[in-house]
């Protein structure tokens, strides 16, 4: 009987790991380059907000001899030689083009500027540490609508941001991967505001506070 019961708690035991181990969430470190995703955003909004069209890469005319290039080391892996001789930049902007919802997003932003400028010249919105506008006075209901249109335009394009960066890890895009690296992009996203506001624009700095430019 005692045999049984040592038998029965074995598998019990092994049963319990075995579920513990299925259930485990993995965490996959997934390398964000913020240089690279700063210059994408730039290049974008140049591009798909002003109607610029992104400057074309000089040709070489003749073939430069090739530079031994190590690997760039980043958490949780390897990039190989091939990557990290590429433009980041210019490749995470091709894929967020791929994306009818994020170029979408860009043009209305496009549209809208002049308001939105009109609401940051009164200071009656600031540029927010999440890369969103924030009210900073009473809004009436057609700059609320004003602001909630950018807002949202501004989510889609930050989500697109993560999207692109999980790609580019060759990593699945899925929920889990693309809210792993949705706060870096937002970051990058307000950094750039932050650097573009005007004089007298309010901006909130990353530890919250808010000043005036």
């Amino acid at each position: 009987m005692r045999g049984q019961f040592k038998k029965i708690g074995l598998v019990t035991a092994v049963s319990a790991v075995f579920i513990i181990t299925a259930c485990a969430v993995i965490t996959v470190n997934i390398y964000f380059p913020e240089k690279d995703v700063k210059t994408a955003y730039k290049s974008l909004e140049e591009e798909l907000m002003k109607g610029q069209a992104a400057p074309e890469k000089k040709e070489t005319p003749e073939k430069q001899p090739e530079k031994k290039t190590e690997p760039q080391s980043y958490k949780g892996g390897w990039i190989g030689v091939a990557e990290a001789q590429e433009d980041l930049a210019q490749r995470i902007s091709e894929i967020i083009k791929t994306m009818p919802d994020v170029v979408q997003a860009y043009k209305e932003m496009g549209a809208r500027l002049s308001q939105i400028d009109n609401l940051r010249n009164q200071g009656l919105v600031g540029e927010g540490n999440n890369g969103l506008l924030a009210p900073r006075g009473s809004l009436n209901p057609k700059d609320a609508s004003t602001v909630n249109a950018e807002n949202a335009n501004r989510n889609t394009v930050i989500r697109g941001m993560a999207r692109a960066i999980v790609r580019i890890n060759k990593l699945p895009e899925n929920e889990a991967n693309i809210s792993q690296v949705l706060k870096q992009a937002a970051d990058q996203f307000s950094a750039l505001r932050r650097e573009g506001a005007k004089a007298g624009w309010w901006i909130q700095r990353p530890d919250g506070g808010w000043v005036k430019k």
